[in-house]
């Protein structure tokens, strides 16, 4: 009996994922300023959580805006020597 129930869940789950992936998407028949409507809505949303994150965890935030900084900083590092003017001391080559 137990095996049934397995095979019932795998079933179920297989099915829904199917129904999941197979959904139509709803920015598909959007109109442009629909797109632009809900663009500004879930930006929107997205900064009030930002200004909710801020209120509760303002060392938090601090912490990841750092280490985005510093993560950008090492990936424009490209190791090059920096262009500009020689140096007028420096040796040519």
């Amino acid at each position: 009996m137990s095996i049934w129930i397995w095979a019932l869940i795998v079933v179920v789950v297989v099915a829904a994922f199917i129904a999941v992936l197979g959904k139509k998407e709803d920015l598909s028949d959007m109109s442009e300023e629909e797109f632009e409507a809900e663009a500004k809505r879930s930006s929107m949303i997205g900064a009030g959580v930002a200004e909710l994150h801020k209120a509760f965890q303002p060392n938090r935030v601090k912490q990841v805006v750092e280490e985005k900084l510093r993560a950008k900083e090492v990936r424009s590092f490209s190791g090059d020597k920096p262009h500009g003017p020689e140096d007028e001391h420096a040796p040519k080559s």
